[in-house]
């Protein structure tokens, strides 16, 4: 559980420092797209991880927002029974669009 607690607190900071990001890239007259996909979301990271930990039965190790061709998702990666497994998101409604065994291919 504290180590749950302490990969969300990670994960809401880096959250935070993406869209400060993009508040200082809009000052200089310029968005970054990253930044702006981790705004528009309108699942959190929390919920998503959530929802990929039920998926799995293993716990969160890694989280992030991307855009797959224009449209927001949110990548899980966990750990548990079945080893490392990746669960993709859509970070608009919350279900579930893909799942893979291992980690997101790079």
């Amino acid at each position: 559980m504290r180590r749950s607690v302490m990969v969300l607190a990670a994960l809401t900071g880096l959250t935070l420092a993406s869209v400060a990001g993009t508040a200082s890239a809009a000052g200089q007259g310029g968005i970054d797209p990253e930044a702006a996909a981790v705004a528009s979301i309108k699942v959190s990271l929390t919920q998503a991880i959530a929802t990929a930990e039920q998926q799995t039965g293993g716990k969160a190790y890694d989280a992030g927002v991307d855009a797959d061709h224009g449209k927001n998702r949110i990548v899980v990666e966990t750990n548990g029974p079945k080893g490392v497994q990746t669960v993709i998101i859509d970070a608009n409604t919350g279900k579930v669009i893909g799942q893979h065994q291992g980690g997101v291919q790079d």
